[in-house]
């Protein structure tokens, strides 16, 4: 039986809580991280601190892959390729309302966490289907 790609590769983990995100330094190494997300409009979306490895890795290498997983990172399901790139202020609203809508008061609470009280510290990126 041939499995048929589908146009909306995210689709089959919007319902998932958590993801593993694979970036890669520059040696070529993998590193996983399990992260929240959002999908909206066939994209992830996904909120880190400015000052997490992963954001200077996709800095250096916007290839990624996610794969849903359980919130300490057992995966389960295929990855799936991706290109990340960093949200630039002025787009961070559709990923915060995306992050939001999926996990209400809890992203609330857990990105307060993440606030350092310095302007930017909390930055945004979004996954496009590879």
């Amino acid at each position: 039986m041939s499995h048929t790609p589908t146009a909306k590769p995210f689709e089959a983990i919007r319902a998932e809580q958590f993801v593993v995100l694979t970036t890669y330094r520059r040696n070529g190494d993998a590193m996983p991280t399990t992260v929240w997300f959002a999908e909206q409009d066939g994209n992830i979306y996904i909120t880190t601190n400015n000052r997490a490895g992963k954001v200077k890795r996709i800095q250096n290498n916007p290839q990624v892959t996610i794969a849903a997983s359980d919130r300490v990172g057992n995966i389960h399901g295929p990855a799936i390729a991706a290109r990340a790139r960093m949200l630039p202020a002025e787009e961070a609203a559709i990923a915060t309302s995306a992050l939001q809508a999926k996990y209400g008061e809890t992203y609330v609470q857990m990105t307060s966490q993440m606030d350092t009280g310095e302007h930017g510290s909390r930055v945004f990126m979004e996954l496009i289907p590879a």
